[in-house]
């Protein structure tokens, strides 16, 4: 069923008005087709009566001799009077209401003082019209005619004349076996396509905003500093646009304040690491000189890891289209060229539209990490209509499984499932995952089946 369903609102929102408005418009049809109907049934059984009663009169008030000539000009399709001697209708004791409506009324206006004898019958089936046209058929139809209903009278004339002779009717009535009818159904067509196209137009108007919040709330993820969204449209469409960009104002200045922090605390940190390193200098101990050099040149590397990736965090670089191709292979080929374990499949130009100098350092990250746990690094990039995939496989120990996304975090490191020397600050890892984060993709690690770690830069068209 909910592959069935649409997904957008848009096709929602349709469908639910279609099917709403549909249900309540063959409703409205079928109650006012069925007090159509009774009214008409009760005028047309009114106006029948009236008829018959007026040829009744005529006829007894005609000389016997002439009845046959006035009966000839009164017949027409549809409609036959006849004389007989005996009636061919049987009385009905319980008859239908609108049969003893009919009779009824014939009582009343053929005879003030007595009451004439009246059959009436009205066949219960629908007979289909004979010899008819395939044009008149098709108009009938789209009229709601799709049959006749036979109604029989007769008369007994001989409460005012002496001859008791039966005056008979047979009159065909159009009748419709359904209540619905093409022209019915055309108008429902009507009503829906309105509806469609109407829906089409409010929805569409209605989600832009929507549509304008999904690429806004995108763009914050790879930029922080993007515009700011149009505060314009209904009431709540501005409410929400502007509690939207402060938001966003928010993110920028805790962003912002976290990395001049840090640039504080490395400059302040600057200062006594020189004078400690000065002092080391003065150190007469070798041993114990090359120790303090070395924590000093860790606390170094340390600070600038850092301020790295708060400037990682904080980037302003611009978009440009750049041939992903060739900025990975010129990374292989310089680390290569160095003499270093690294090999890449090197496949078709491919233009990308990214920030070249962040994903050229993320690249950098993933390659340095295979070759230092892993001693080689083998590079890959494939792509498709969606995704773009820059792999990074070594042949190392690999990783914990339980650890595959804790190395995402900062200062975080399992130097126990890779290997016993320094993993360096831990955030190699973090600052892949901020620029894939930037680009609107994501980094993944995964251990392969033998040995080794495949590392992922995944990101979108």
């Amino acid at each position: 069923m909910k592959r069935i369903l649409p997904k957008t609102l848009t096709s929602q929102t349709i469908l639910v008005l279609f099917i709403g408005l549909t249900f309540s418009h063959l409703i409205s049809m079928a109650i006012y087709s069925s007090d159509r109907a009774e009214a008409l049934t009760q005028m047309g059984g009114q106006d029948t009566a009236h008829h018959l009663s007026s040829i009744a009169r005529l006829i007894e008030q005609t000389p016997t001799g002439m009845r046959s000539s006035v009966i000839l000009t009164i017949n027409e399709p549809g409609f036959k009077v006849w004389l007989t001697d005996e009636s061919p209708l049987v009385h009905d004791l319980t008859p239908r209401p609108d049969v003893r409506y009919l009779r009824d009324y014939l009582s009343r206006h053929l005879s003030a003082s007595t009451q004439p004898l009246i059959h009436v019958r009205v066949n219960k089936s629908t007979l289909e019209k004979p010899n008819e046209e395939a044009r008149s058929s098709l108009v009938d139809w789209f009229r709601g005619v799709t049959g006749v209903r036979i109604l029989n009278v007769s008369l007994r004339l001989g409460d005012l004349n002496a001859d008791g002779q039966w005056l008979n009717f047979k009159i065909e009535i159009p009748q419709s076996s359904f209540w619905w009818s093409g022209t019915s159904l055309l108008s429902m067509f009507a009503m829906s396509f309105a509806v469609v196209l109407l829906s089409m137009w409010v929805v569409h108007r209605l989600t832009v905003p929507l549509r304008a919040f999904a690429r806004a709330a995108t763009r914050l993820g790879k930029d922080v500093n993007a515009p700011p969204l149009a505060e314009q449209g209904p009431l709540e469409i501005q409410k929400s646009a502007i509690a939207f960009n402060q938001m966003q104002e928010r993110l920028k200045r805790m962003i912002n304040n976290r990395t001049q922090m840090l640039a504080a605390i490395s400059h302040d940190l600057r200062t006594p690491i020189t004078l400690l390193r000065l002092r080391s200098e003065l150190v007469e101990n070798n041993d114990e000189r090359d120790k303090m050099l070395t924590i000093l040149d860790d606390m170094e590397k340390m600070i600038s890891s850092t301020m790295d990736f708060a400037r990682e965090d904080a980037k302003t670089e611009e978009y440009r289209k750049v041939d992903l191709t060739a900025l990975v292979a010129s990374i292989c080929d310089d680390m290569s060229d160095a003499g270093r374990a690294v090999s890449f499949e090197e496949p078709d130009k491919f233009l990308y539209t990214c920030r070249s100098l962040s994903l050229r350092r993320a690249i950098i990250n993933l390659i340095d990490n295979a070759l230092k746990y892993g001693k080689t690094a083998h590079v890959s990039l494939t792509h498709d209509e969606k995704l773009i995939i820059i792999s990074v496989q070594d042949e190392g120990p690999g990783i914990d499984a339980n650890q595959l996304e804790d190395v995402f975090q900062p200062f975080f490191r399992c130097e126990s499932s890779r290997n016993l020397e320094t993993g360096g600050a831990g955030l190699g890892l973090s600052i892949v995952q901020s620029v894939a984060d930037a680009h609107g993709g994501q980094a993944v690690l995964s251990n392969l089946e033998h040995q080794g770690l495949k590392a992922e830069l995944q990101l979108p068209v």
